[in-house]
């Protein structure tokens, strides 16, 4: 008899927008796996084995997005802390990312910012660590933009991945102009869903027969980038790419289109690398 003690496994009290934590799970979990895995996550596929969730019946065929998301993001912050080490990582809505684990240069201060249901989830699920800070607020909140220019020591970098489409256009201007005042120094990842993804959200948008995406307002194209960030003083435009450009093999419809300029400027979803410094 195996006598070993299994864990427990735990079933997430989770909708809406905090629900997408685990979509995001299950497409990573499926691209870490295999001879040609996106990422090299074994806390990941820990964490799967964890959940008590139906994720193929609730999404379906998992998706390589979000875990080109997460590899293209750990590729800047790898660079990023080889260039300060020890600096600090501010995650907005990181849900149920590992990222912390993959990076992790044994000196970064990471700070976890999600909704309370969120940060209850993550404590209940992934290891704590010293250099981990679970912030239970919202990303509009400045409590947490108080709390890193209160403790920095230098460059943060701040990564929002899946985030900023659930917000207002309005507010991510606002939140993009309090950050960069604030910190004063460092780099921002986000990604960006184009305007007709945005629309068909708002319509409505089933992924499969159980499950709706949440609505999300803000969409833009990536031909707007340029604009757009023109409007935050101090942040600087450093990659826009679509999710196919980094490795085509994974997305080879979209790599088609993202040849082609004006349907790439226009239709296509994009990861957007930034840095910053306070405005004079």
């Amino acid at each position: 008899m195996n006598s070993a003690v299994q864990p427990q496994r735990l079933a997430p009290n989770l909708n809406g927008v905090p629900e997408t934590m685990l979509l995001t799970v299950w497409n990573r979990a499926a691209f870490a796996q295999g001879t040609d895995a996106l990422l090299d996550d074994p806390l990941l596929l820990e964490l799967v084995r964890r959940i008590d969730y139906d994720f193929q019946g609730r999404f379906g065929k998992p998706s390589p997005t979000h875990a080109i998301r997460s590899r293209y993001a750990d590729e800047r912050l790898r660079n990023f802390l080889a260039e300060h080490p020890g600096a600090t990582v501010v995650a907005l809505g990181e849900g149920l990312e590992t990222q912390f684990w993959r990076v992790d240069d044994g000196l970064v201060s990471w700070y976890s910012v999600d909704l309370p249901e969120a940060i209850d989830t993550r404590r209940n699920l992934l290891p704590a660590h010293p250099r981990n800070t679970l912030l239970a607020c919202s990303a509009l909140d400045p409590a947490w933009i108080d709390e890193v220019a209160a403790q920095r020591k230098g460059p943060v970098f701040v990564t929002a991945a899946g985030l900023f489409m659930y917000f207002q256009r309005e507010e991510v201007q606002t939140l993009l102009r309090t950050l960069v005042r604030r910190l004063g120094e460092g780099e921002l990842f986000f990604d960006c869903i184009p305007p007709w993804y945005s629309r068909k959200t708002l319509k409505g948008l089933a992924m499969t027969a159980s499950y709706q995406t949440p609505p999300m307002p803000f969409g833009i194209a990536l031909g707007e980038l340029d604009s757009f960030i023109a409007q935050i003083p101090g942040l600087e435009l450093m990659q826009a790419l679509t999710y196919a450009e980094p490795w085509p093999r994974y997305m080879r419809a979209l790599a088609w289109l993202s040849r082609i300029r004006p349907l790439r400027q226009r239709a296509a979803p994009g990861l957007i690398h930034c840095r910053f410094h306070a405005p004079d």
